[in-house]
């Protein structure tokens, strides 16, 4: 028998039909027995119940719920009271009941599990995965240089310190685990490690690196694949686990990694006509948020003068594409000390002009200049949300009408 893991919390109900996708890929893939574990709290709503038990019987597999904030409720609780400022800013609960695998399944007698995000489609055998050899490590997984092909995700805290290294780094999508291995005390002293380094970004990821990096299977690179690195590396779609980080899911029919999620998504208990009318109403949703964007847009412009912060590459396109003036100041985007010298700039502004920021890794910039004191739409706005997906391969936008389904 394989057991799969999946955490989920749910809080909007549009959650759970991500864990079913990636449910179905691995049901079309296998003739193996799988048995699905939901590790859940109370957002698991009884409809999405019935549906993930709907989809494993069309399978002839198994599912088995577990509900975490009831068998493990001191370690919820240790949680919330030392990670409470992330848990409420930035980061889902769920994220952390991965750790919580150990206990849950052990009681079942179980020590293997493979542990899989929301965001997987398992283009191959299950199986495949779960024949590999763990040895004696505690747990099997591919560095993120090879999932991204060299193309990591900036701002990694435990790298940057030098406590885990590069090439070592692992992504925490796809785990298989070993859990007789893993020690009784891994959750509560992970938590304590995340808050005794608050600067971690990636939190669970950053948990099971500082512990395991130095001491893991390193599987090979068809088992965690980003699709936003395929893409770019023009890859055809194999038979691999593809992993849709970065919120990469779009509704192009023309584009194979998107053919590939619908096509699975499809077999789903969650394309019904919610999904439809959900599509519908996110356009609506959309159009209005974007006209008051505008106008927020138009109103401050006409008030204050722009400055732009770009990467070389991108500077001339921008140019064209904005409009910008000789007057406009221009602050290009190619280092550490470019970064340092925009923060100097936005206080000289004083809120006086308003930066377009054209950075790939948006969100980090945010999350950083609001450390800054700066604020969004205020300060500065986040330049590709006024651009054609053709212009910037901008995708986030087309992802909230996939997630509104």
């Amino acid at each position: 028998m394989i057991h799969v893991c999946f955490g989920l919390h749910d809080g909007n109900g549009r959650y759970s039909k991500f864990v079913g996708t990636t449910m179905a890929s691995i049901f079309e893939n296998t003739l193996a027995p799988v048995t699905i574990h939901i590790l859940h709290d109370d957002t698991l709503t009884e409809d999405n119940r019935d549906k993930f038990s709907y989809l494993v019987g069309r399978y002839n597999q198994r599912v088995k719920f577990h509900d975490v904030e009831k068998i493990c409720a001191d370690e919820v609780n240790f949680l919330r009271e030392k990670l409470a400022d992330k848990i409420k800013s930035r980061f889902s609960i769920g994220a952390f009941y991965r750790l919580l695998i150990k206990k849950i399944l052990t009681t079942h007698g179980i020590g293997k599990a493979i542990y899989l995000d929301a965001d997987i489609i398992v283009n191959l055998d299950i199986d495949e995965l779960w024949r590999q050899d763990l040895k004696n490590f505690p747990l099997a997984a591919v560095p993120e240089v090879d999932a991204t092909f060299n193309e990591m995700i900036p701002k990694k805290f435990l790298i940057d310190t030098e406590i885990v290294k590069k090439e070592d780094y692992f992504c925490s999508g796809v785990i298989v685990f070993n859990l007789d291995k893993i020690s009784d005390n891994f959750f509560h002293d992970g938590v304590q490690f995340l808050a005794d380094n608050p600067k971690c970004e990636s939190v669970d990821q950053d948990i099971l690196n500082a512990f395991f990096a130095t001491n893991y299977l390193k599987l090979e690179q068809k088992f965690d694949s980003f699709v936003l690195a395929d893409k770019r590396k023009k890859f055809p779609v194999a038979k691999k686990i593809y992993h849709y980080a970065g919120r990469c899911v779009e509704l192009k029919p023309n584009d194979p990694y998107n053919q590939l999620f619908m096509k699975y998504f499809s077999q789903t208990p969650w394309l019904d006509a919610d999904a439809l009318f959900g599509i519908g109403e996110g356009f609506r949703k959309f159009n209005d948020d974007f006209a008051k964007l505008i106008q927020r847009l138009m109103k401050f412009t006409a008030q204050h003068q722009r400055a732009f912060f770009v990467i070389p590459k991108n500077l001339s396109a921008m140019k064209k594409i904005f409009n910008v003036q000789d007057d406009e100041e221009i602050i290009e985007y190619r280092d550490k000390n470019s970064v340092n010298e925009l923060v100097d700039k936005m206080r000289e502004y004083a809120g006086q002009k308003i930066v377009l920021l054209f950075p790939q890794n948006f969100n980090a910039f945010k999350s950083f200049l609001n450390g800054k004191g700066f604020r969004e739409n205020i300060h500065y706005v986040n330049g590709f949300a006024f651009m054609a997906r053709d212009q910037c391969n901008y995708t986030h936008r087309e992802w909230y009408l996939v997630s509104n389904m």
